[in-house]
């Protein structure tokens, strides 16, 4: 059991969310609900939460990453949770409105531009492939050129990836090893939240970032999910280490060398309540700064 926050090293306080019964996820790993105790647990300090087991309960759920699809599509197939997304209406999209920011982002900062050569984009955890998929098609209506990756660790949803033929993709957990560099724009969505050490996750992230012109949007979900939503939101399941403030966000961002250009809460069109954070480096935020 932890006694200090992953997110700003503070110190962990008050209850604000006892979970009663297991998830589908811990059930698939023998966790039962006879004796079971889970709780979220804020940070004196930014505010945001940790989720806290009082048993062994989280050592048992540590090797599912590698299987996450096989529980959370039981009975479906990613490719046709890849199809449903994609024909969703626009106004019910979550990845279609955070195509949307991205792409603001992109264009009114200047990091995207028609005369110059491809924009190199890397998506992190690119899951079903739904947000690349869009952003790509996005960026082709407005003449963007993209040199996109897309990183996976899970083996069933990078080989659907790669099915798709519309982006590179590399299988296995985002290491310096993979060799990734020089990107324009780095994307982290919904993915921060499933990793118990963020700062060491968003540090190397951000030497994956173009020196001078290299930007990160991470999404992770808000605190207020713990206030707001049932108990059994999936946000708050237990393959989520943390739930986020604005301050913890720019703080860990801070510790990981990173500025915060732009931070948003979002009320997602899904009903998740999320922050979407856009970061870069020193040496970018003084080349804004001086209008290069």
């Amino acid at each position: 059991m932890t006694d200090a926050c992953a997110i700003c090293t503070g110190t962990l306080g008050p209850v604000i969310l006892k979970i009663a019964e297991p998830d589908r996820f811990e059930r698939h790993v023998g966790i039962a609900a006879d004796g079971y105790r889970r709780a979220w647990i804020a940070c004196e300090d930014c505010g945001s939460a940790t989720d806290v087991y009082s048993d062994g309960g989280r050592r048992r759920l540590a090797d599912i990453a590698s299987g996450y699809y096989e529980v959370d599509f039981s009975g479906s197939s990613i490719a046709a949770k890849f199809e449903r997304v994609m024909s969703m209406p626009r106004s019910e999209s979550d990845n279609a409105h955070r195509v949307d920011r991205v792409l603001w982002f992109l264009e009114e900062w200047g990091f995207a531009s028609r005369n110059g050569g491809p924009v190199r984009v890397l998506d992190i955890g690119a899951g079903t492939g739904v947000f690349l998929a869009k952003f790509l098609e996005q960026c082709a209506t407005r003449g963007l050129q993209i040199d996109a990756v897309g990183v996976e660790p899970d083996p069933k949803a990078a080989e659907h990836l790669r099915s798709l033929r519309r982006f590179r993709v590399v299988e296995g957990l985002f290491t310096p090893q993979l060799g990734l560099s020089d990107f324009s724009l780095c994307t982290l969505n919904k993915v921060l939240e499933h990793i118990p050490d963020p700062i060491g996750l968003l540090g190397t992230i951000a030497h994956a970032l173009s020196p001078q012109a290299g930007v990160l949007y991470v999404e992770v979900p808000d605190v207020l999910t713990a206030h707001c939503r049932p108990a059994s939101d999936n946000v708050l399941g237990a393959l989520h280490h943390h739930l986020y403030t604005a301050e913890g966000l720019m703080r860990l961002a801070h510790r990981a060398g990173l500025e915060t250009l732009q931070i948003n809460r979002v009320f997602e069109p899904s009903g998740k309540i999320s922050f979407g954070a856009f970061l870069a480096s020193q040496a970018t935020v003084q080349r804004l700064a001086g209008g290069q």
